[in-house]
């Protein structure tokens, strides 16, 4: 029986010196606790073909611009979608259009191995992926597993111009990543690598509608600069899962569904609208082959908006904690809601354990175990229904509001009912620590 997995887009380079062929194999997705949460202390690139004579260097230190669109600061450009779109619409095909505006805009990101050899040390490509320009810094945004293993870093723009790059910061918990190349190097030819550095509008992926097209560009199986088009299917919530065992959706911003053509290379490209807005950051597919099914997701744009400036300041995001550890209520069959005690149309979430912020503010978890369905579950603690007056019924809902919305050393109010009763708390929420940040973000 075939079993669909998530797999993450980035793409494996085999060489073959006997066949000078490139074989390239799908990366499945990592188990989200097998990932290093620390930005690496050496990451400095390296042209993919020039032998390396020294190890990885420190990431980026320049202070961080707003991500905010100010064209005059070099900063991302705010979307123009309506002249675009009517572009798009005259030339009766917005991809057309959309690689007009952007393609130059697209980078191929090459992860590099330092291997050592009889004559000394030399580099090899481990993985491709996918980039965009954000700055006229020469700041590139790409997925987090598209770097996360890399010893140096080269990017190569549309004219085929190969240079080094740097990481900047990272953030395992989003899959975002921005690593930098220097506006200042010059091609073989002399020419200033600035004139080539074109950033990208960054457009609101609350606004997405579903049905609307969607275009996207990147390295799919390392053919750099490859157009796909399709439409959004979806808008998918944080932690949601198919009917097919084991496709939970890692992605603590949610995501955005798309039909476009996503494959093995498209990690970390833009995904943009007909007005050649970037909505989106290609990062994962659903797949029972490892290849492109037409269940491709990216991490919706304004992620990358709140997450950035701190990647670019301080090489991490500071993810908030609740302090919860919670069992959706829906997750709970009849039989075992009568055993519980709890309404069948209750929604909410069932505490399970507490600490940080969530236990100082007295939120309750339960004292007595129960076996329901062969699961241990604590009973009789708080059951939470709101926070700051939205509804919650899952733990995705409660992680995608405190994730998108808050930042540590904020308050939220937890509406729970106990014993039956209705009642506020007010949570303090404290930093999630940093070898934690592959867990949950609650």
């Amino acid at each position: 029986m075939l079993v669909r997995t998530l797999v993450r887009t980035a793409c494996v380079a085999l060489a073959s010196s006997a066949t000078t062929a490139l074989l390239f194999a799908a990366c499945t997705a990592d188990n989200a606790s097998t990932r290093s949460p620390e930005v690496p202390a050496a990451t400095a690139g390296a042209a993919a073909t020039a032998p390396s004579t020294s190890g990885a260097a420190a990431p980026a230190t320049a202070a961080a611009p707003s991500l905010a669109p100010v064209a005059a600061q070099g900063g991302p450009r705010v979307a123009a979608p309506s002249a675009l779109a009517a572009s798009a619409q005259a030339s009766g095909n917005p991809a057309i259009t959309v690689y007009q505006q952007n393609g130059a805009s697209v980078v191929n990101i090459t992860s590099l191995a330092v291997v050592r050899t009889r004559q000394g040390q030399t580099t090899q490509p481990q993985g491709i992926g996918s980039g965009f320009m954000l700055d006229a810094d020469g700041r590139i945004a790409t997925n987090n597993h598209v770097v996360q293993d890399a010893q140096q870093l080269a990017v190569t723009f549309q004219d085929k111009t190969t240079v080094p790059a740097q990481l900047v910061g990272r953030d395992p918990d989003n899959d975002l990543a921005v690593i930098k190349i220097d506006p200042n190097t010059t091609d073989d030819a002399g020419k200033a690598l600035r004139d080539r550095i074109k950033p990208v509008s960054l457009s609101d992926s609350d606004g997405v509608t579903i049905g609307e097209t969607a275009v996207a560009i990147g390295s799919p199986l390392g053919l750099q600069q490859t157009v796909t088009q399709g439409i959004i299917s979806a808008r998918r919530t944080p932690g949601e899962e198919s009917q097919v065992p084991g496709t939970q959706l890692d992605l603590l911003g949610g995501a955005i569904q798309t039909d476009a053509a996503i494959n093995p290379g498209n990690s970390g490209g833009p995904l943009f609208n007909a007005g050649g807005g970037v909505i989106g950051v290609n990062s994962a597919i659903l797949s029972q082959s490892g290849g492109n099914e037409g269940i491709g997701f990216a991490i919706p744009i304004n992620v990358l908006k709140r997450v950035g400036p701190e990647l670019i300041q301080s090489g991490h995001y500071r993810h908030p904690l609740i302090g919860v550890s919670t069992v959706s209520l829906s997750a709970i069959g009849q039989a075992a809601r009568q055993q519980l005690g709890i309404p069948l149309t209750q929604r909410g979430l069932l505490v399970q354990g507490v600490s940080t912020g969530a236990q100082q503010a007295g939120i309750r978890p339960g004292n007595r175990q129960v076996n329901v369905g062969g699961d241990q579950i604590a009973t009789g603690g708080d059951i939470i229904v709101a926070v700051d007056g939205q509804a919650v019924s899952s733990e995705g809902e409660l992680r995608a509001y405190v994730e998108n919305t808050k930042h540590p050393g904020d308050q939220v109010t937890m509406s729970v009912l106990r014993g039956g009763q209705p009642q506020d708390v007010t949570v303090a929420l404290s930093e999630r620590p940093q070898q934690n940040q592959q867990q949950t973000g609650r």
